[in-house]
């Protein structure tokens, strides 16, 4: 297995085009035809493209499962995953490396309650929209970095450094902390904007089920808490 660090070094422009040129599958070109575990994992990995090269958004069997377990996601049938499974595990793949469990579970409740009520065809809106920001996002991103980067590079020429691929690399080191600061901001800010408004964006039906769920951990907690002492009483 290759070592990380033995990597060749970044090819900044080639880079930059990769992502430029990055497209999501639009969803009237996720398959019609349902596909196995494997055949979804290999699908959504080869769909993110230039973007798998960020490890994270990477998607395993095992993820799916525990997305599956934990009612993130509709149950296969079958053992097979249809197109509105492989839209939303597309968004997941792109989303939990900044959206909690909680957060992704809460965005799919209301997608998928609205949806019962409308047409089909609303699915597709729904996926396209979400390709629609996130191919937005990159480019605004991607314009930024290739702003700061020309700036650096200016700097560079006219302090006519000596080694030049060691600044470069320190240059972008530097707008990868940028990237990073400005991430960290953007992701504080949406996640006290979800705690103030998830409650009340929920639909009624689903609301009516957490609080239900609420109340069997708290039984489920005091009964726990009973045994416990029971226990103890019975080793004195």
């Amino acid at each position: 297995m290759e070592n990380d660090l033995e990597k060749e070094p970044i090819n900044f422009e080639e880079f930059i085009k990769k992502i430029e040129n990055f497209e999501l599958p639009t969803y009237k070109d996720l398959p019609e035809i349902p596909l196995y575990m494997e055949q979804v994992v290999g699908y959504i990995n080869e769909s993110l493209g230039a973007l798998s090269e960020a490890k994270d958004i990477n998607i395993t069997p095992f993820m799916i499962n525990n997305y599956v377990k934990a009612k993130i996601i509709d149950a296969p049938k079958e053992k097979k995953y249809n197109k509105t499974h492989l839209g939303y595990l597309i968004a997941i793949s792109l989303l939990k490396i900044v959206v909690s469990m909680k957060n992704l579970a809460l965005f799919i409740d209301i997608d998928r309650y609205d949806l019962l009520k409308v047409s089909q065809n609303d699915v597709k809106t729904l996926y396209d929209t979400f390709k629609l920001m996130e191919e937005e996002a990159l480019k605004n991103v991607i314009h930024k970095v290739k702003t700061r980067y020309d700036v650096l590079k200016k700097g560079n020429k006219k302090n006519k450094v000596e080694n030049e691929i060691e600044l470069e690399n320190i240059n972008l080191a530097y707008i990868a902390l940028k990237l990073y600061i400005e991430a960290e901001a953007n992701k504080l800010i949406a996640d006290m904007i979800m705690e103030r408004v998830s409650l009340d964006l929920l639909p009624k039906e689903l609301k009516e089920k957490l609080d239900t769920s609420k109340y069997d951990r708290k039984k489920s907690v005091v009964e726990a808490k009973k045994l416990r002492d029971r226990q103890k009483g019975v080793k004195k």
